[in-house]
């Protein structure tokens, strides 16, 4: 659970965004914004929070009344199992808020038309943006589901055998990641084999392995909220194509080039410049078909991104992927993909042990 200082010093920055943004109030219905700021995981359309000036307000179901009361003292619970928007905005009301602002890209029509015919302002999304920057204790969550994730390809590697399934091998690796402590997947486990591995987002499947072809793995877990995202690939046998053994290499190199072109100042957009530029001169750029990489958190696609259009600048404490790839289709494809955090002078990969 997050400590109460810590909440306090979530709250406050809010707070500070509010006033510069000539806001007195926030709505937050973001079941995974209100993890960041809580450390309490609600499920979706549970709860409503209100921050204002005087502190905060939580509408959530009843049956969360008397123990969110006991873990959050500093925060006014009520209970309610329906109209829970409706409560927050009456609240708004009695407590004489004249702009409250709700983030309108994470609301859903019903609620988000509530709170506009309401008068509530539509906003940035002032979480985030501070979710982006982790601190030193999301750092060390993010590190251990990242080693969870690194642990499992060094486990199930030598356990891969002709004649396995794409979803037997997930299977097993779902199951190593929860021993380990995970409590999820970050995302749908992608395994593919030969031809399948040239597809980036393959649907895991009952095909099964042969010998002598490639093989890809995608995957991650949440750990304590957190999620990994690590991407391995290797030819399964001893006659291995000059081609793939080539391109191997070519995406192996991008992904170096990537990391240790990371750092706090940099556009993200010439990060994947960078990892981009290299397979282009190798004569493959056509066959990279997706941006370098993505933001990991308590989400595993947050901002900032290194891709082609963002206008991001990379800060201390970003946690990013770099994933280049190269996808020959009906073939084969490779893809390598390590999750980084933005140091004071670069990237330390977080996918290791």
């Amino acid at each position: 659970m997050v400590s109460q200082q810590r909440i306090l010093e979530k709250l406050t920055v809010l707070k500070e965004q509010l006033k510069e943004e000539g806001l007195d109030g926030l709505i937050i219905t973001d079941n995974i914004d209100q993890f960041y700021i809580l450390g309490f995981y609600f499920y979706p359309g549970e709860t409503v929070l209100l921050l204002h000036e005087g502190g905060l307000v939580c509408f959530t179901r009843q049956l969360y009344e008397a123990p969110l009361k006991e873990k959050f003292p500093f925060v006014q619970i009520v209970g309610l199992d329906k109209e829970r928007a409706a409560a927050a905005v009456a609240q708004a009301a009695r407590l004489g808020l004249k702009r409250v602002g709700f983030d309108a890209e994470k609301e859903n029509y019903i609620t988000g038309s509530l709170f506009k015919a309401s008068g509530f302002v539509e906003t940035g999304s002032h979480i985030s943006l501070l979710r982006q920057v982790k601190d030193e204790a999301e750092i060390a969550v993010l590190r251990d589901s990242c080693r969870i994730a690194y642990e499992t390809y060094e486990y199930i590697k030598p356990l891969i055998k002709t004649g396995m399934s794409e979803f037997e091998v997930a299977a097993e690796m779902e199951k190593f990641m929860r021993i380990k402590g995970a409590s999820a997947t970050s995302f749908l486990t992608i395994i593919a084999f030969g031809e399948n591995t040239a597809n980036p987002h393959h649907e895991t499947s009952h095909r099964k392995l042969k010998d002598n072809e490639a093989v890809l793995m995608d995957f991650g877990c949440i750990y304590n909220g957190y999620c990994s995202d690590i991407t391995r690939g290797w030819w399964h046998g001893d006659k291995e194509p000059e081609e793939y053994t080539k391109i191997w290499h070519i995406v192996d190199k991008a992904r170096q080039s990537g990391i240790a072109a990371e750092r706090p100042g940099v556009a993200a957009q010439k990060v994947d410049a960078t990892a981009r530029g290299l397979i282009a001169a190798a004569g493959y750029g056509d066959y990279f078909t997706h941006r370098l990489g993505h933001g990991v958190g308590m989400e595993i696609h947050e901002e900032p991104c290194n891709d082609q259009t963002t206008t991001a600048i990379l800060k201390k404490g970003n946690v990013i992927t770099v994933e280049p790839g190269i996808y020959l289709p009906g073939k084969f494809g490779v893809r390598l993909e390590d999750t980084t955090v933005i140091t004071d002078t670069g990237a330390d990969i977080l996918t290791r042990k």
